[in-house]
């Protein structure tokens, strides 16, 4: 990462929280007043600031508002479920992997080497045997690495004829904002979106026939309001937009879907919306087939030896720290709940297409809310897959 000045870190930890409440708000803060605020705070020293993106606007359009209580009541009262998560050996995907085995679901934990996924399972399981609601749930490991298409075709020949009623494409990366690096999978692809996207594209196709069998099949899809141009993280710094995916439709060696140079913060960005514009088409396509597919976000959770792991380390502390300090954070905990819910919870039976973010910011709530409009663009949702496809020969 490029480096931080120290200056700059330090004055975003003396920043006093009452200071980034805006008024009128009775001493809550909305991610981009935050987002602004601490902006400053750097920018006045001099510093060009460059925010990771995981942060989100309180939306206009909100509806069905879930508080964390209710996003596990249901979990172990619901019928017992085979699921699948990726990303799975850390943050919201081994929290909502242990929850989902606590309450009695068969839980395979797909991560990067075998060893991550081993350990994982391993810590499932105890935490099951600590804090059981019910009986009956398992934990497994297995390998799947995303950014080699070959360990995900063979995750998939090793499951294929396993029952399966929730596939969850949880794992992501962002690499940090100063990288100038290109960064490829395996097959060559930009690693963001290699990972992001097209890795998990074609672990859904493959396993779409498997999935397809159960009565109850669900494909939930960890995204990110930075998607949308008009949240409070989407518009900071470079925006999110796939154009016309000039690219992709290049080949594989493209470093940006819409063609451009590379950005590593419009990286990330982009895959996020690339991954909402896959749940909708998805969830069209699949529907003759019984498949309900959603998208949800954790929130704002700046792990600085998590997902923000890539950031600078300075950077990462100082700004978790303020979020946490100023209320708009969620947590690990908050975030694997919300996960096991859009898993498991009965009262997603049947919904399809729809987008959870958190409401308000850092308030432990998940709430449907309206994609961006890009997102909501059937000829950009269409021509996505079809590429895809070509370039994963799905």
């Amino acid at each position: 990462d490029a480096p931080m000045p120290r200056m700059a870190a330090v004055a975003l930890l003396l920043v006093p929280a009452a200071a980034l409440r805006p008024s009128g708000l009775r001493g809550q803060v909305g991610r981009r007043a935050a987002i602004g605020q601490l902006g400053a705070a750097g920018l006045c020293l001099g510093s060009p600031l460059a925010l990771p993106p995981a942060l989100a606007l309180d939306q206009s359009e909100i509806s069905s508002v879930v508080p964390m209580a209710t996003l596990v009541a249901g979990l172990a009262s619901a019928p017992a479920r085979d699921v699948v998560i990726t990303g799975a050996n850390s943050g919201v995907g081994l929290a909502g992997a242990k929850l989902l085995t606590a309450a009695g679901h068969r839980v395979v934990l797909a991560c990067r080497t075998q060893a991550k996924a081993d350990a994982a399972a391993a810590a499932c399981e105890e935490y099951a045997r600590a804090n059981g609601r019910r009986g009956g749930g398992s934990a497994s490991g297995a390998e799947c690495d995303l950014a080699s298409l070959a360990s995900v075709r063979a995750f998939a020949a090793g499951i294929k004829d396993r029952p399966l009623d929730s596939l969850v494409l949880n794992a992501g990366l962002a690499h940090g904002q100063g990288e100038s690096i290109v960064y490829r999978t395996a097959e060559g692809f930009e690693e963001t979106i290699g990972v992001n996207h097209l890795g998990h594209f074609l672990l859904a196709q493959l396993l779409t026939p498997t999935l397809s069998k159960s009565p109850r099949a669900r494909l939930v899809i960890t995204a990110s309001p930075v998607h949308d141009p008009s949240s409070g993280g989407g518009d900071v710094g470079a925006r999110a937009t796939l154009g016309d995916l000039a690219g992709m439709a290049a080949g594989p060696g493209f470093s940006m879907v819409d063609g451009g140079p590379y950005d590593p913060d419009k990286a990330y960005k982009d895959s996020k919306l690339c991954n909402m514009c896959f749940m909708a088409e998805a969830a069209r396509r699949l529907a003759p087939e019984g498949v309900t597919v959603n998208a949800f976000s954790p929130g704002l959770i700046a792990d600085p030896n998590g997902f923000f792991r890539n950031q600078n380390k300075l950077f990462a502390t100082a700004f978790n720290l303020i979020t946490q300090a100023v209320g708009v954070a969620e947590s690990n905990d908050f975030g694997g709940s919300a996960l096991a819910y859009m898993t498991a919870d009965a009262a997603l039976d049947g919904i399809s297409g729809a987008w959870y973010d958190t409401y308000p910011p850092g308030k432990h709530q998940l709430a449907v809310h309206s994609a961006s409009s890009e997102a909501r663009r059937l000829e950009t949702q269409a021509r996505l897959w079809e590429l895809s496809e070509k370039l994963v020969q799905a």
